[in-house]
């Protein structure tokens, strides 16, 4: 997944624009325990499927159990964390346009349109034990079985339960209309500017006065933007992409550790160690060593 910037990614096809993430034949197990900060023109429903999962959506932090879901709007900043295997979450992306009908009814009018145009959207948190929780991951369980016999018919059967999902939320009160914010749009434009920059330069010497600069802030200034908005540290933030580019490199290259390190941007291969045994609970020889087990 390209952090960088705008999702280029293609969800599904064209002829059926969607998609479940990790993939269900486990090809994607190993890589999907964090998904840095991105966005995409997609809607995307977040599944909490067992132990806790920890998202960003916009600029709020959660802190998901198991039967939570979460929905992220199309356009909408966010990450999602869930270290170890004991915590697993469930991805579906698809464009919410692609739910509308050709012929005009009152559920186009009043639903399906609206959510198409932004003007309606889901509540982004949907609590286990909520009105219309339990229905919903009913809905969802319904598409991963379609999805995984691939039978005649479950393009419809997955779209109908998507539909079915409108139909619980809006009964249930969650769908509402788009609270527009004075200065939210500037503020997404800028912080999913600064989530880009990072994300492609990561690897090289970075100072927050030098990227605070680049924004025009002042270094106090941009230090508590970043915090209050991403729920880190600039630093931590930046050890973070760069500790999973790390992981990245440990499982599916030959590189030296000590090469990793430094092509991830770490300059301090001690302070490499120290961050990545933070992260993954192991040095990166046995993170190493672990993977290639699997």
């Amino acid at each position: 997944m390209d952090a960088a910037r705008r999702e280029k990614k293609e969800h599904g096809t064209l002829a059926f624009p969607f998609q479940i993430y990790p993939a269900l034949d486990g090809s994607e197990a190993d890589d999907s325990d964090f998904i840095p900060y991105h966005w995409h023109p997609e809607l995307e429903i977040i599944t909490v499927d067992s132990g806790r999962v920890s998202l960003t959506i916009a600029d709020h932090i959660y802190e998901g159990v198991h039967g939570d879901v979460f929905f992220a709007a199309g356009e909408e900043l966010h990450e999602i964390r869930a270290a170890g295997r004991e915590n697993q979450f469930r991805s579906f992306v698809f464009p919410v346009d692609f739910l509308q009908f050709a012929r005009g009814d009152l559920t186009e009018i009043e639903l399906l349109r609206p959510l198409a145009e932004g003007r309606l959207r889901f509540a982004t948190c949907l609590r286990a034990g909520a009105p219309g929780q339990r229905e919903v991951r009913t809905l969802l369980a319904q598409i991963v079985r379609a999805w995984q016999t691939k039978a005649a018919g479950c393009q419809l059967a997955v779209k109908a339960a998507l539909l079915g999902i409108v139909a619980v939320c809006a009964q249930n009160g969650c769908l509402t209309g788009r609270q527009v914010r004075p200065n939210a749009d500037y503020k997404a434009r800028q912080l999913k500017e600064i989530v880009g920059y990072l994300g492609e330069h990561f690897t090289e010497p970075l100072t927050l006065t030098e990227v605070a600069a680049r924004f025009g802030l002042t270094p106090q200034y941009f230090s508590g933007f970043f915090r209050d908005n991403f729920g880190r540290t600039f630093t931590q933030h930046v050890n973070s992409l760069r500790i999973e580019q790390a992981a990245r490199l440990l499982r599916e290259t030959d590189l030296p550790v000590m090469e990793v390190g430094f092509n991830v941007g770490f300059d301090n291969f001690s302070y490499f160690i120290k961050r990545f045994r933070t992260v993954y609970g192991v040095s990166p020889s046995h993170y190493r060593k672990n993977s290639a087990a699997l």
